[in-house]
């Protein structure tokens, strides 16, 4: 398995595999934003060491001790979640388990947690490294498209593959659906009449942006009362988005807009 542009990272994998599969604990941590990769690569290398393994995330800050002395491998997201440090380390210094923890939140994880790990974090992807996903993707889902129209999926992904999937399996929907050719006018058609633009922008960033503007600060609250969308939703998807692409601030005071995506040409 080929992690496209995911090489620097790649090339430790096998030995780490290797000494897993020798009975050598090795403990990595992934870290990564929301959608790179990090899950699949997590089972990709428990898969690779051929022994059983367990997997869990947090709940309410716990996972189950229980079920980690059963298995050699263990799988564990979200661990910025965790909050019972302490009782995680006899594991980790023991060489009677591997641990593979994924994370999107850099910076809330324990020194001493950190430095029983390996660490690795995912570089960014490029449009054209979305591209190639999307066209590979294409392949196993047999729904073959063009290197352009991957491309145009690929600009409108946000630079997250798992973005990149879900608006192709969108895509290959609508055109199935309205009985559209596979070429790019057609995707970019069924692009703009699912709300997505330019550059990954949707519908809610427009609205987002449109009501910030008027105002000029806000609440992370009052956004989310006066557009409809949760926190959740508004915090995880949207706002990080918008602060990456420069089109507002989190201030004292609240959120701040900056700029519009576009000029005169918002939805072409």
């Amino acid at each position: 398995m080929r992690f496209i542009n995911q090489s620097r990272i790649m090339s430790e994998i096998n030995p780490i595999i290797d000494a897993i599969k020798s009975g050598h604990n090795q403990n990595i941590l992934l870290q990564g934003p929301a959608g790179c990769g990090k899950t699949s690569l997590s089972k990709f290398i428990a898969d690779g060491a051929e022994f059983d393994y367990s997997f869990q995330i947090p709940v309410k800050g716990k996972i189950n001790y229980l079920a980690l002395s059963d298995y050699r491998v263990n799988l564990i997201d979200e661990v910025h979640k965790f909050k019972e440090w302490e009782l995680l380390y006899p594991y980790l210094d023991k060489n009677e388990h591997s641990f593979i923890f994924c994370t999107t939140e850099y910076g809330e994880s324990p020194e001493p947690f950190l430095s029983r790990c390996i660490r690795f974090t995912f570089d960014p992807y490029s449009v054209e490294d979305l591209s190639e996903i999307i066209y590979r993707y294409s392949l196993g889902r047999r729904f073959k498209l063009s290197k352009e129209s991957c491309l145009l999926i690929a600009n409108i992904s946000r630079g997250n593959p798992r973005i990149a999937k879900q608006r192709f399996d969108r895509v290959k929907m609508m055109l199935n659906y309205y009985g559209h050719e596979k070429n790019p006018y057609f995707v970019k058609h069924v692009l703009r009449s699912m709300g997505v633009y330019s550059h990954g922008y949707t519908t809610e960033d427009l609205r987002y942006l449109k009501y910030l503007y008027s105002i000029g600060h806000s609440s992370i609250t009052n956004l989310s009362r006066a557009l409809q969308i949760d926190k959740n939703t508004l915090v995880k998807e949207i706002e990080p988005f918008l602060l990456e692409k420069g089109n507002i601030m989190i201030t004292s005071k609240g959120r701040k807009f900056i700029k519009w995506p576009y000029t005169k040409k918002t939805h072409q």
